[in-house]
């Protein structure tokens, strides 16, 4: 068996010293613990047996091989009490079931539909921009992932105020659960329902958001839905293979927030971002500029542009390297575990974070450079699988992937289409990492017209 090294622990007196540089800044905690004890770390606070792994072949077993040997942490046990038990916070058999059930609204040829409505949302939005103005990025994201989410779950036909109201209280509830999972107390009172001020108004935005969302399962219910393309739509007519059964109003609801979470809030940081790195690097952005000129010309992106646009594809690809939305992950073994010679005992939480891996120089040459072009070199082939994995791997991966891939290259092809987009002098973002790796200062824009 392989020795693990393990970090000095002063009971108690470490825990005072560390804590607060552990959970604040984490990603720099963490890449100095590895960087002193390894890709295999012991990090054990008083009570808590805690590892950090940064090795892709453990990371494959973790997510794949042994997968099955691991549950998802408190955490996401107290995020529960938000999303319910759709597809992020499930485990075990009733995640299997949920996500065979699921899978076909995300095939291929299902995504591609959806096509126009990302690029029609993109549109929407720049319709607002004036040449010679300065926007917020980060906000003028949001309004285009909102309105594709809302459109491709509901439909045409929801209600405006309905929409009105999906849109203003699910980024408040979002907000909420970030301020939330930043303190180990506030977990804790969430996941006991002590009704201090944040959880109180957490639930109080999620029973405005409960009430919408029912009121629009039961008036489905009351319709004739077959054949229409609306991920809700698809939900409700989601058979098992085996048993014939479909999804309650609960199940359905859970995963209605699933899809808000991943739809919305990872895909506005990932174009965010994605904006940004080609503010900092002009040279790129004019190729890319070029790139949409040669293959889109006048007309709008369409689905079929997708396959064509791969510089386009290569930037956002290194955007999800640099700046991986999903930025850490962690799971909790279920029994006592031997993965490549280390023994995990049971009980124990291993602890990967994804930023860090992306920027490992043993995987990736100047790793911290914004490098599209490295996705076309000859010695990428050679990349561990779980050298790079933002949208995460096994049966946990992110089932929207495709989704995600189409509604970022389209939405940078329909921008880039029309605009072009300025940094201030010296402007420099700065990682949050919070639930999902958010910048600390919103990002704002110069919109120059074509």
């Amino acid at each position: 068996m392989k020795p693990i090294p393990r970090r000095r622990l002063i009971p108690v007196i470490t825990d005072l010293l560390e804590y607060s540089d552990a959970a604040n800044n984490t990603i720099a905690y963490t890449k100095g613990m590895v960087d002193r004890y390894g890709d295999v770390c012991d990090v054990s606070f008083t009570g808590i047996r805690s590892f950090f792994i940064h090795e892709p072949e453990i990371i494959k077993e973790m997510l794949t091989t042994q997968s099955g040997k691991f549950k998802r942490t408190r955490l996401f046990r107290a995020f529960r009490k938000f999303l319910g038990d759709g597809l992020f916070t499930s485990d075990g058999d009733f995640h299997k079931q949920q996500r065979r059930l699921i899978k076909p609204a995300f095939y291929p040829q299902r995504v591609a539909e959806y096509a126009s409505i990302m690029v029609q949302c993109a549109g929407d939005e720049m319709d607002t921009w004036v040449a010679g103005s300065t926007i917020n990025i980060n906000l003028a994201m949001t309004n285009i992932t909102l309105q594709v989410i809302t459109k491709t779950l509901f439909g045409s036909q929801l209600a405006p105020e309905l929409a009105e109201r999906v849109n203003r209280d699910m980024p408040l509830a979002f907000a909420v659960m970030g301020e939330i999972v930043q303190n180990p107390f506030y977990v804790y009172c969430l996941e006991k329902e002590i009704k201090i001020p944040v959880v109180k108004r957490f639930f109080k935005i999620k029973a405005r958001l409960d009430e919408v969302i029912d009121h629009i399962i039961s008036t489905y219910r009351k319709e004739e839905n077959t054949g229409k393309l609306d991920l809700l739509s698809m939900l409700m007519e989601a058979r098992d293979e085996d048993t014939g059964s479909g999804m309650t109003d609960r199940q359905i609801r859970d995963e209605v927030m699933t899809f808000f979470l991943a739809g919305h809030e990872t895909t506005t940081l990932a174009l965010s971002w994605t904006l940004y790195l080609l503010g900092k690097h002009p040279e790129i952005a004019g190729r890319f500029r070029d790139e949409v000129k040669n293959v889109i010309g006048n007309r709008k992106p369409v689905a079929a542009d997708y396959q064509a646009l791969h510089l386009t594809k290569n930037i956002f690809k290194e955007s999800l390297r640099l700046y991986p939305p999903a930025w850490t992950f962690a799971r909790e073994c279920t029994e006592d575990l031997i993965i490549k010679d280390y023994h995990f005992p049971k009980g124990s939480v291993l602890w990967t974070v994804t930023y860090l891996v992306h920027h490992d120089k043993k995987h990736f040459h100047d790793p911290e450079d914004f490098i599209p072009d490295r996705w076309d070199e000859e010695q990428i082939k050679e990349l561990p699988k779980y050298a790079y994995f933002p949208f995460g791997g096994g049966n946990r991966m992110c089932i929207g992937e495709g989704f995600a891939w189409m509604e970022g290259v389209l939405v940078l092809a329909a921008i880039a289409s029309r605009f072009r987009l300025t940094l201030p002098d010296g402007f420099v973002a700065e990682v949050r990492p919070m639930f999902s790796l958010k910048m600390k200062e919103p990002v704002f824009m110069k919109v120059e017209q074509l």
